[in-house]
């Protein structure tokens, strides 16, 4: 079956978005590790380990929504980078439950409602389905956060570190398959414009 042409103006290429993706799904993978081997995290670990979490996706998170080929710049995605960098830094700041909670909870669901929102308008794209499921698994994880805070850092963590594997697994995937996709396509372009013109 023939795949679909996609829009010219609906964003970039899949071999603009490996790199950030990649970078999202390890970050990811390795912070839920954490919270699935740390058996007994203190309030310190969650704040210090959640914090940089948030903080280095907040990092990848602008940079794959300031990726050059999108053909429309997101003002609510740049607000969600801005939410993940400020909640990783206050849970870095703020040693404390509540905060990480709130903190997390609010750039979780304000960035996956980016996500989201980026997702339904790229039509026909490539990063389109990723980009809904990765919302929806941020709005969710955001959404949880603040009625597990009452149980402590254990609680917190278990559910950020779960919508970050889940995270994980997708941006993984496509990740690996924009790769392999802009592999196939380079010998192409390469021999294209290796072309010599013909001679009048």
């Amino acid at each position: 079956m023939a795949a679909a042409t996609p829009d010219p103006d609906a964003g970039p290429s899949g071999s603009a978005l490996w790199r950030p993706f990649l970078a999202r799904a390890v970050i990811a993978a390795v912070f839920g590790l954490v919270t699935i081997f740390w058996r007994e995290p203190s309030t310190l670990v969650m704040s210090v380990a959640g914090g940089l979490y948030l903080l280095l996706t907040g990092v990848v998170y602008l940079w794959l929504h300031r990726v050059r080929q999108w053909r429309h710049r997101s003002l609510l995605a740049d607000i969600g980078g801005g939410l993940l960098l400020g909640a990783g830094i206050a849970s870095l700041v703020f040693v404390d439950d509540r905060s990480y909670a709130i903190a997390g909870a609010v750039a979780l669901a304000v960035a996956g409602v980016a996500e989201l929102v980026r997702g339904l308008t790229l039509r026909g794209h490539a990063a389109a389905r990723d980009l809904l499921v990765v919302g929806v698994v941020g709005i969710g994880t955001g959404v949880i956060l603040p009625f597990v805070e009452p149980l402590g850092a254990h609680a917190l963590l278990g559910v950020t570190g779960g919508g970050a594997l889940l995270s994980a697994v997708v941006l993984g995937i496509a990740a690996l398959s924009y790769r392999h996709d802009s592999a196939l396509s380079a010998p192409d372009a390469s021999g294209a414009q290796g072309e010599s013109e013909p001679v009048n």
